[in-house]
């Protein structure tokens, strides 16, 4: 008799669906990533619903990822130009200056009427 009323007990210690959700939503809103995993595991909640709770985890870890990918190629494109002879003389023309330029001062022209 005794270990019927212990095995109720134990079975009666299993958490409501209600009390489940509110510790999901608490441990989302403060505790994400224990929030998804309860979530995942315990709540019967749509599919559309669960991808939209996980599309800010997705969107932290995919816009990294396509920033790096955009700006290695932005350098791979750049790196080309820059180590080809004729890119190297019209670099260094815009910024060869000659010491007679950098002597003279401003220059003012009198126009006469």
């Amino acid at each position: 008799m005794t270990k019927n009323i212990e095995e109720r007990e134990i079975n009666n210690c299993e958490l409501s669906y209600d009390t489940k959700t509110l510790i999901t939503v608490i441990t989302l809103v403060t505790v994400y990533p224990v929030g998804l995993i309860l979530m995942f595991a315990w709540m019967k909640w749509r599919p559309m619903i669960k991808f939209l709770i996980l599309l800010p985890l997705l969107a932290g870890m995919l816009i990294p990822i396509i920033l790096v990918v955009m700006a290695g190629t932005l350098f791979l494109r750049v790196g080309e130009n820059l180590t080809k002879p004729e890119t190297i003389r019209e670099f260094r023309q815009m910024i060869e200056v000659t010491p007679t330029e950098m002597m003279a001062g401003p220059s003012v022209n009198i126009i006469k009427k």
